[in-house]
């Protein structure tokens, strides 16, 4: 694909802010994925580098697998509830939204290397183990609507849509959404100099609903060695998956003014859906390497570096325009717009220290460094890839993510855990700021456990969600905020 197309494609896609923002957004989207946790590491605040001996292990810094003295089995799903609060056209809305999902599900094979002689030196055991993870949810479900779009509707879209394809005669129109929208008279072309103009009145009544579905999701094949019960050292494979959907419905409904046989205006009722669908999938591959040093039983100190993902991707923009024009007859139009690309997340190096009071329970702490400005798209163009790299590096920086736990033991079987962390800023020119509260209960009994964790995100980010985009940037915008509570339950077995 030639550096005109995909110009052109991306110009089209109507929810980009500039040209490939759609693409900056998507690899920002995609680059923000956090390994899942069990229950008890979630209750935690995710502070994982440096304890161990849980499945979180298979997916975090893999060295505590070195810690496992049994083999064990874990799944962990999880209720999210989504509330958001819209604004769109002077209106606010506020709706929840929810689902179940499952989190992870991993198991650990305990082998041990020594049973008798000096267990300080040496290499004592090897486990591994394989467990699947969700590292990044989409599934959302918001409608709103109000106001007027006062001379910013969507003829006024197809119009300067129109104009850019500078075709003489409408039948020549490139895109077929352009060319219904001149059948179902929102736009008008004047022949004598071959400009477009809109048809309709200055206001109209607008409705959006935005559906995302979709996650990114990672099957991982870890290993870990204990060596002197002092040093644990591990390693794992990642191979990863991106499955994410977005469905934009946009209904606007006003008044077309057209001209008859007579040259006499006559004004007509329209209803107008545009539909925006963005289909992303994408598979990669990473890798992770940890060491867990305790150089003294209270005290314990990790380390992991996880690599880029380097994912091929592949992204298809369609869209859908139908309404009816002055004869009652459906008339619109559909396009389809496909790209192939490859790209690569930011590099994470997480360190953590934990201290531990007897029995009882310990404290931990985590700091996650991640530089977001190092995210890098390629594609078949390296004019495409320069315009989204440089716009990618001008607008993310990297950030420093911390998080605290602590867990005590109520009885000899019952634990309770709190925690909270902290998202660093990724933005260069936003005030970005989220957190999370978090806590839980966990019960032992025999060889089985069951951990309850829940967590409620706090954030002021403001996600814009348009349909279109006008030159004069006049375009209307829903600005969201959504607060996220997840509850999560593990359910685990040692053998």
């Amino acid at each position: 694909m030639n550096f005109k197309k995909i110009t052109f494609t991306v110009a089209i896609v109507a929810a980009a802010l500039t040209t490939f923002a759609q693409y900056n957004a998507d690899a920002f989207r995609f680059s923000g994925a956090s390994n899942s946790a069990t229950a008890r590491f979630n209750a935690l605040g995710g502070s994982q580098t440096s304890i161990g001996g849980d499945l979180t292990s298979l997916y975090g810094n893999p060295a505590g697998l070195g810690m496992f003295t049994k083999s064990e089995f874990s799944f962990t799903p999880s209720f999210n509830i989504n509330n958001n609060e819209t604004q769109f056209l002077g209106t606010n809305t506020t709706q929840n939204s929810s689902h179940i999902n499952l989190n992870n599900m991993g198991i650990v094979f305990h082998s041990p290397v020594a049973k008798t002689g000096d267990l300080t030196k040496g290499v004592l055991s090897f486990n591994f183990g394989i467990g699947y993870q969700k590292t990044n949810l989409f599934r959302n479900d918001i409608n709103f609507g109000g106001g007027v779009a006062s001379g910013n509707g969507i003829s006024d879209y197809f119009s300067e849509r129109a104009n850019a394809e500078g075709k003489q005669l409408p039948e020549l129109i490139a895109n077929n959404a352009t060319y219904g929208a001149y059948l179902g008279y929102l736009i008008d072309v004047n022949l004598a100099d071959t400009t477009y103009r809109t048809l309709t009145a200055s206001d109209a009544d607008q409705r959006l609903r935005v559906n995302t579905k979709g996650n990114q999701s990672s099957v991982d094949f870890s290993m870990g060695l204990n060596i002197g019960n002092k040093l644990y050292l591990g390693a794992t494979l990642g191979l990863a998956s991106i499955n994410y959907r977005s469905n934009n419905i946009l209904n606007e409904q006003g008044l077309t003014i057209v001209k008859d046989n007579l040259n006499v205006n006559r004004v007509y009722d329209y209803n107008a859906t545009f539909v925006n669908n963005y289909d992303t999938q994408g598979s990669g591959v990473n890798f992770k390497i940890g060491a867990i040093l305790k150089p003294v039983y209270e005290f314990r100190i990790g380390l992991s570096l996880e690599t880029p993902t380097w994912y091929a991707m592949t992204d298809n923009y369609s869209e859908d325009l139908s309404l009816r024009d002055i004869k009652n007859k459906v008339v619109g139009g559909k396009g389809n717009y496909p790209l192939d690309y490859r790209l690569s997340t930011p590099l994470k190096l997480n360190g953590g220290i934990s201290y531990f009071i007897g029995k009882k329970g310990f404290l931990t702490a985590n700091l996650n460094f991640v530089d977001y400005s190092s995210i890098r798209f390629r594609s078949n163009d390296r004019e495409s890839n320069f315009i989204t790299n440089t716009a990618l590096n001008s607008q993310y920086k990297e950030a420093v993510n911390y998080s605290l736990g602590a867990e005590f033991k109520l009885v000899d079987n019952l634990m309770i855990r709190g925690g909270y962390s902290s998202m660093g800023n990724p933005y260069k020119n936003i005030d970005f700021k989220s957190q999370n509260y978090s806590g839980g209960l966990g019960y032992r009994f025999g060889t089985y456990y069951i951990d309850g964790a829940l967590i409620v995100n706090e954030n002021n980010l403001q996600t814009q969600y348009l349909s279109y985009t006008l030159n004069n940037r006049s375009e209307p915008v829903a600005r969201r905020i959504t607060t996220t509570t997840n509850i999560s339950i593990t359910f685990g077995a040692r053998f």
